[in-house]
Protein backbone atom coordinates (compact mmCIF):
# COMPACT_ATOMS: atom_id res chain seq x y z
CA UNK A 1 0.00 0.00 0.00
CA UNK A 2 1.67 3.30 -1.01
CA UNK A 3 0.48 6.61 -0.03
CA UNK A 4 -1.68 5.14 3.05
CA UNK A 5 -1.20 7.23 6.03
CA UNK A 6 -0.80 4.49 9.54
CA UNK A 7 -4.22 5.98 10.55
CA UNK A 8 -6.13 4.53 7.52
CA UNK A 9 -4.05 1.17 7.83
CA UNK A 10 -4.97 0.76 11.14
CA UNK A 11 -8.58 1.83 10.68
CA UNK A 12 -8.45 -0.82 7.60
CA UNK A 13 -7.28 -3.58 9.68
CA UNK A 14 -9.86 -2.61 12.49
CA UNK A 15 -13.13 -2.77 10.08
CA UNK A 16 -11.45 -6.25 8.01
CA UNK A 17 -11.33 -7.49 11.63
CA UNK A 18 -14.75 -6.83 11.87
CA UNK A 19 -16.42 -7.99 8.64
CA UNK A 20 -14.07 -9.52 6.74
CA UNK A 21 -14.10 -7.09 3.58
CA UNK A 22 -10.84 -8.09 2.19
CA UNK A 23 -10.44 -11.40 -0.23
CA UNK A 24 -7.98 -12.56 -2.35
CA UNK A 25 -8.33 -12.57 -5.70
CA UNK A 26 -6.75 -15.76 -6.88
CA UNK A 27 -8.78 -17.75 -4.35
CA UNK A 28 -11.41 -15.47 -2.57
CA UNK A 29 -9.49 -16.56 1.16
CA UNK A 30 -10.10 -13.69 3.51
CA UNK A 31 -6.93 -11.09 3.89
CA UNK A 32 -5.08 -9.62 6.76
CA UNK A 33 -3.04 -6.44 6.54
CA UNK A 34 0.48 -6.82 7.91
CA UNK A 35 2.27 -4.25 8.88
CA UNK A 36 5.64 -5.09 9.69
CA UNK A 37 8.76 -2.19 11.09
CA UNK A 38 10.68 -1.24 8.10
CA UNK A 39 7.81 -2.51 5.04
CA UNK A 40 5.16 -1.02 3.59
CA UNK A 41 1.59 -2.62 4.47
CA UNK A 42 0.43 -5.32 2.62
CA UNK A 43 -2.10 -8.17 1.91
CA UNK A 44 -2.01 -11.43 3.20
CA UNK A 45 -4.03 -14.93 3.10
CA UNK A 46 -5.18 -15.35 6.68
CA UNK A 47 -4.90 -19.46 6.07
CA UNK A 48 -3.89 -20.06 2.64
CA UNK A 49 -6.42 -22.84 1.05
CA UNK A 50 -4.27 -25.83 -0.32
CA UNK A 51 -6.13 -25.13 -3.70
CA UNK A 52 -4.52 -21.95 -4.15
CA UNK A 53 -1.10 -21.52 -5.49
CA UNK A 54 -0.53 -17.96 -4.34
CA UNK A 55 2.70 -17.51 -2.74
CA UNK A 56 1.88 -17.85 1.06
CA UNK A 57 4.76 -15.64 1.75
CA UNK A 58 7.03 -18.44 1.43
CA UNK A 59 9.35 -18.66 -1.57
CA UNK A 60 10.54 -21.50 -3.13
CA UNK A 61 13.60 -21.80 -1.23
CA UNK A 62 11.69 -21.80 2.15
CA UNK A 63 9.40 -24.09 1.11
CA UNK A 64 12.71 -26.41 0.35
CA UNK A 65 13.89 -26.39 3.40
CA UNK A 66 10.92 -26.39 5.07
CA UNK A 67 9.72 -30.07 3.47
CA UNK A 68 13.69 -31.09 3.50
CA UNK A 69 13.21 -31.31 7.76
CA UNK A 70 10.05 -32.73 7.58
CA UNK A 71 11.21 -35.43 5.70
CA UNK A 72 14.26 -36.06 7.51
CA UNK A 73 11.98 -36.52 10.41
CA UNK A 74 9.91 -38.91 9.37
CA UNK A 75 12.39 -40.74 7.21
CA UNK A 76 14.59 -41.04 10.04
CA UNK A 77 12.02 -41.62 13.32
CA UNK A 78 8.88 -41.92 12.39
CA UNK A 79 7.23 -39.18 14.51
CA UNK A 80 4.40 -37.34 14.08
CA UNK A 81 5.49 -34.43 11.70
CA UNK A 82 3.69 -31.58 10.40
CA UNK A 83 4.16 -28.07 8.16
CA UNK A 84 2.88 -25.17 9.11
CA UNK A 85 1.43 -26.66 12.35
CA UNK A 86 -0.27 -24.07 14.35
CA UNK A 87 -2.36 -23.84 18.01
CA UNK A 88 -5.32 -21.57 18.42
CA UNK A 89 -6.37 -19.59 21.33
CA UNK A 90 -9.29 -21.29 22.94
CA UNK A 91 -11.37 -18.80 23.67
CA UNK A 92 -10.81 -16.72 21.44
CA UNK A 93 -9.85 -19.49 18.18
CA UNK A 94 -6.82 -16.55 17.37
CA UNK A 95 -3.63 -18.03 16.48
CA UNK A 96 -0.83 -18.97 19.12
CA UNK A 97 1.86 -20.37 16.84
CA UNK A 98 2.33 -21.19 13.86
CA UNK A 99 5.45 -23.25 13.25
CA UNK A 100 7.24 -24.06 9.66
CA UNK A 101 7.86 -27.69 11.18
CA UNK A 102 6.56 -29.19 14.03
CA UNK A 103 7.62 -32.81 15.03
CA UNK A 104 5.86 -34.33 17.86
CA UNK A 105 7.79 -37.01 19.76
CA UNK A 106 6.39 -39.34 22.74
CA UNK A 107 7.81 -37.05 25.61
CA UNK A 108 8.28 -33.28 23.74
CA UNK A 109 7.64 -31.43 20.92
CA UNK A 110 10.05 -29.46 18.79
CA UNK A 111 9.32 -26.67 15.96
CA UNK A 112 11.65 -26.08 13.74
CA UNK A 113 11.36 -22.33 12.41
CA UNK A 114 13.44 -21.59 9.12
CA UNK A 115 13.95 -17.55 8.81
CA UNK A 116 15.64 -16.32 5.00
CA UNK A 117 14.88 -12.82 5.28
CA UNK A 118 16.48 -10.56 8.34
CA UNK A 119 15.40 -12.38 11.17
CA UNK A 120 14.13 -9.94 14.20
CA UNK A 121 15.92 -11.18 17.10
CA UNK A 122 13.26 -9.93 19.81
CA UNK A 123 10.80 -11.29 17.32
CA UNK A 124 12.11 -14.62 17.75
CA UNK A 125 12.44 -14.22 21.47
CA UNK A 126 8.78 -13.34 21.68
CA UNK A 127 8.05 -16.34 19.48
CA UNK A 128 9.69 -18.83 21.61
CA UNK A 129 7.61 -17.57 24.83
CA UNK A 130 4.76 -18.84 22.82
CA UNK A 131 6.21 -21.73 21.78
CA UNK A 132 7.48 -22.44 25.76
CA UNK A 133 3.76 -21.76 27.30
CA UNK A 134 2.58 -24.40 24.82
CA UNK A 135 4.97 -27.03 26.10
CA UNK A 136 6.81 -26.83 22.69
CA UNK A 137 10.58 -26.32 22.08
CA UNK A 138 11.52 -23.58 19.04
CA UNK A 139 14.84 -24.02 17.81
CA UNK A 140 15.29 -21.21 14.63
CA UNK A 141 17.64 -21.04 11.75
CA UNK A 142 18.27 -18.10 9.91
CA UNK A 143 20.02 -16.68 6.72
CA UNK A 144 20.70 -13.29 7.72
CA UNK A 145 24.22 -10.91 7.48
CA UNK A 146 22.97 -9.99 11.50
CA UNK A 147 24.74 -11.91 14.35
CA UNK A 148 22.76 -13.15 17.27
CA UNK A 149 24.04 -14.57 21.21
CA UNK A 150 24.53 -18.07 21.90
CA UNK A 151 21.80 -18.67 24.18
CA UNK A 152 19.84 -21.26 25.60
CA UNK A 153 16.56 -19.98 26.02
CA UNK A 154 16.81 -19.24 22.29
CA UNK A 155 18.79 -21.64 19.85
CA UNK A 156 19.70 -19.86 16.72
CA UNK A 157 21.83 -21.25 13.99
CA UNK A 158 23.05 -20.44 10.94
CA UNK A 159 21.76 -21.97 7.47
CA UNK A 160 24.33 -22.02 4.83
CA UNK A 161 24.23 -23.10 1.54
CA UNK A 162 27.46 -24.30 -0.18
CA UNK A 163 29.89 -27.55 -0.30
CA UNK A 164 26.83 -28.93 -2.61
CA UNK A 165 24.23 -28.97 0.26
CA UNK A 166 22.43 -27.44 2.59
CA UNK A 167 24.72 -26.58 5.59
CA UNK A 168 24.03 -26.00 9.61
CA UNK A 169 26.93 -23.57 11.59
CA UNK A 170 26.73 -23.93 15.07
CA UNK A 171 27.80 -20.84 15.68
CA UNK A 172 26.62 -17.82 13.95
CA UNK A 173 28.04 -14.77 12.66
CA UNK A 174 28.41 -13.54 16.11
CA UNK A 175 30.83 -16.17 17.06
CA UNK A 176 32.35 -16.67 13.82
CA UNK A 177 33.93 -12.73 14.81
CA UNK A 178 36.08 -14.48 17.90
CA UNK A 179 39.19 -15.51 16.77
CA UNK A 180 39.10 -18.21 19.45
CA UNK A 181 36.09 -19.76 17.53
CA UNK A 182 38.22 -20.43 14.22
CA UNK A 183 37.19 -23.89 13.76
CA UNK A 184 35.03 -23.73 10.70
CA UNK A 185 35.19 -27.40 10.10
CA UNK A 186 34.16 -28.10 13.84
CA UNK A 187 30.69 -26.01 13.40
CA UNK A 188 29.18 -26.96 9.92
CA UNK A 189 26.58 -29.96 9.83
CA UNK A 190 24.71 -31.02 7.10
CA UNK A 191 21.01 -29.96 7.56
CA UNK A 192 19.47 -33.40 7.52
CA UNK A 193 22.25 -34.57 10.24
CA UNK A 194 21.62 -31.85 12.19
CA UNK A 195 17.72 -32.21 12.36
CA UNK A 196 18.56 -36.11 13.48
CA UNK A 197 20.93 -34.75 16.24
CA UNK A 198 18.24 -32.71 17.67
CA UNK A 199 15.56 -35.61 17.42
CA UNK A 200 18.48 -37.64 19.28
CA UNK A 201 18.87 -35.41 21.64
CA UNK A 202 22.68 -34.94 20.55
CA UNK A 203 22.29 -31.27 20.48
CA UNK A 204 23.67 -30.06 23.82
CA UNK A 205 23.58 -26.51 25.58
CA UNK A 206 27.02 -25.85 27.71
CA UNK A 207 27.78 -30.00 27.89
CA UNK A 208 31.37 -29.60 30.01
CA UNK A 209 29.98 -27.11 32.37
CA UNK A 210 30.23 -28.23 35.49
CA UNK A 211 32.11 -31.22 34.73
CA UNK A 212 35.52 -30.21 36.36
CA UNK A 213 37.01 -33.85 35.28
CA UNK A 214 36.58 -32.82 31.50
CA UNK A 215 40.05 -33.28 30.46
CA UNK A 216 42.23 -30.44 28.56
CA UNK A 217 44.77 -30.74 25.71
CA UNK A 218 46.75 -26.96 26.51
CA UNK A 219 49.10 -25.69 24.24
CA UNK A 220 51.20 -22.33 25.11
CA UNK A 221 53.08 -20.49 22.43
CA UNK A 222 55.50 -17.92 23.50
CA UNK A 223 58.56 -15.59 22.34
CA UNK A 224 61.61 -15.37 23.77
CA UNK A 225 62.87 -11.66 25.24
CA UNK A 226 66.15 -12.74 26.92
CA UNK A 227 67.92 -15.48 28.71
CA UNK A 228 68.72 -15.94 32.65
CA UNK A 229 72.29 -15.27 33.33
CA UNK A 230 71.64 -17.82 36.26
CA UNK A 231 70.69 -21.00 34.76
CA UNK A 232 70.62 -20.41 31.16
CA UNK A 233 66.87 -20.74 30.40
CA UNK A 234 65.43 -18.84 27.70
CA UNK A 235 62.74 -16.30 29.72
CA UNK A 236 59.94 -16.20 27.53
CA UNK A 237 56.37 -13.88 27.27
CA UNK A 238 53.17 -16.16 26.53
CA UNK A 239 51.89 -15.10 22.74
CA UNK A 240 49.03 -17.55 22.64
CA UNK A 241 47.27 -20.32 24.80
CA UNK A 242 44.73 -22.94 23.30
CA UNK A 243 42.62 -25.42 24.75
CA UNK A 244 41.27 -28.46 23.28
CA UNK A 245 38.35 -30.68 24.76
CA UNK A 246 40.73 -34.15 24.91
CA UNK A 247 37.30 -36.22 24.99
CA UNK A 248 35.42 -34.51 22.08
CA UNK A 249 37.40 -34.08 19.25
CA UNK A 250 34.68 -31.76 17.09
CA UNK A 251 34.31 -29.54 19.76
CA UNK A 252 35.91 -25.97 19.01
CA UNK A 253 39.25 -24.62 20.24
CA UNK A 254 39.73 -22.32 23.02
CA UNK A 255 42.28 -19.84 21.03
CA UNK A 256 43.59 -16.48 22.19
CA UNK A 257 46.42 -14.89 20.52
CA UNK A 258 48.57 -11.78 20.75
CA UNK A 259 46.60 -8.42 22.19
CA UNK A 260 43.13 -10.72 21.86
CA UNK A 261 43.12 -10.74 25.88
CA UNK A 262 43.23 -6.83 25.99
CA UNK A 263 40.80 -5.96 23.52
CA UNK A 264 38.02 -8.81 25.12
CA UNK A 265 38.22 -9.97 28.45
CA UNK A 266 39.95 -12.91 30.03
CA UNK A 267 41.25 -14.49 32.97
CA UNK A 268 42.54 -17.78 31.30
CA UNK A 269 45.07 -16.75 28.99
CA UNK A 270 48.01 -16.26 31.37
CA UNK A 271 46.53 -19.17 33.99
CA UNK A 272 46.85 -21.16 31.16
CA UNK A 273 50.25 -20.43 30.40
CA UNK A 274 50.93 -20.87 34.51
CA UNK A 275 49.05 -23.91 34.56
CA UNK A 276 50.87 -25.51 31.78
CA UNK A 277 54.83 -24.13 32.94
CA UNK A 278 54.05 -25.71 36.24
CA UNK A 279 53.53 -29.16 34.91
CA UNK A 280 56.60 -29.17 32.06
CA UNK A 281 59.17 -26.89 33.86
CA UNK A 282 61.40 -29.23 35.15
CA UNK A 283 61.17 -30.80 31.36
CA UNK A 284 62.49 -27.50 29.42
CA UNK A 285 64.49 -24.98 29.12
CA UNK A 286 61.99 -22.08 28.84
CA UNK A 287 61.11 -19.97 32.07
CA UNK A 288 58.91 -16.68 32.52
CA UNK A 289 59.82 -13.40 33.71
CA UNK A 290 58.82 -12.33 37.40
CA UNK A 291 57.19 -9.11 38.40
CA UNK A 292 60.61 -8.19 39.88
CA UNK A 293 62.20 -9.25 36.39
CA UNK A 294 63.72 -12.12 37.44
CA UNK A 295 63.78 -15.55 36.80
CA UNK A 296 60.33 -17.55 37.79
CA UNK A 297 63.02 -20.27 38.05
CA UNK A 298 66.19 -20.09 39.92
CA UNK A 299 65.34 -16.04 40.51
CA UNK A 300 68.25 -14.92 38.98
CA UNK A 301 68.57 -11.73 36.92
CA UNK A 302 67.27 -11.76 33.16
CA UNK A 303 69.82 -11.04 30.71
CA UNK A 304 67.99 -8.29 28.32
CA UNK A 305 68.68 -10.37 24.53
CA UNK A 306 66.38 -9.18 21.02
CA UNK A 307 62.94 -10.23 21.20
CA UNK A 308 61.70 -12.42 17.89
CA UNK A 309 58.92 -11.26 16.35
CA UNK A 310 57.06 -15.26 16.45
CA UNK A 311 56.23 -17.59 18.63
CA UNK A 312 59.68 -19.29 18.84
CA UNK A 313 57.94 -22.52 20.41
CA UNK A 314 55.65 -24.11 22.58
CA UNK A 315 54.79 -25.51 25.89
CA UNK A 316 51.97 -28.53 25.73
CA UNK A 317 50.50 -31.18 28.28
CA UNK A 318 46.87 -32.25 29.96
CA UNK A 319 44.72 -30.11 32.49
CA UNK A 320 41.41 -30.54 33.72
CA UNK A 321 39.00 -28.34 33.48
CA UNK A 322 39.46 -28.24 37.67
CA UNK A 323 42.95 -26.58 37.14
CA UNK A 324 41.25 -22.86 35.76
CA UNK A 325 39.15 -20.48 37.81
CA UNK A 326 35.39 -20.65 37.14
CA UNK A 327 34.50 -18.30 33.58
CA UNK A 328 32.99 -14.99 34.75
CA UNK A 329 30.52 -14.15 32.76
CA UNK A 330 31.11 -12.07 29.48
CA UNK A 331 34.78 -13.93 28.84
CA UNK A 332 36.09 -15.57 25.70
CA UNK A 333 36.29 -18.69 28.27
CA UNK A 334 32.63 -18.16 29.39
CA UNK A 335 31.60 -18.07 25.77
CA UNK A 336 33.72 -21.00 24.92
CA UNK A 337 31.90 -23.06 27.54
CA UNK A 338 28.10 -22.05 27.25
CA UNK A 339 27.52 -22.75 23.92
CA UNK A 340 25.58 -25.56 21.32
CA UNK A 341 27.48 -28.53 20.56
CA UNK A 342 26.60 -31.71 18.49
CA UNK A 343 27.89 -34.50 20.79
CA UNK A 344 29.46 -37.40 19.16
CA UNK A 345 27.46 -40.44 18.65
Amino acid sequence: MIGVTPESVESMRSRNRKEKVYTAKCCGAPLSIRVAEGKAPHFVHQVTPENCDADRCETPEHRRLKHLIAETAIRTYEFDVETEARENDPVTGRALWQADVLVLMKRAAVAFEVQLSNADYEHMRVRQARYKASGVRGLWLVRTKKGFPQSKELPVFTLENQKFGDWVNISTRWDLSDIWRRTEEANLIELPDFVEAVLNKRLKWAPFVGKPDTPLDADVGYVQVGTCGGCSRKIVVVDESRLCIASEFGYPDYLCVGGLGRTRRTKWHSRIADAVWQKVAGDVDVTFRSVSNACCWCHAPIVSGTPTTHADGYLSTQLMLRDLPAPGFGTIEWSWLHRWFVMGE
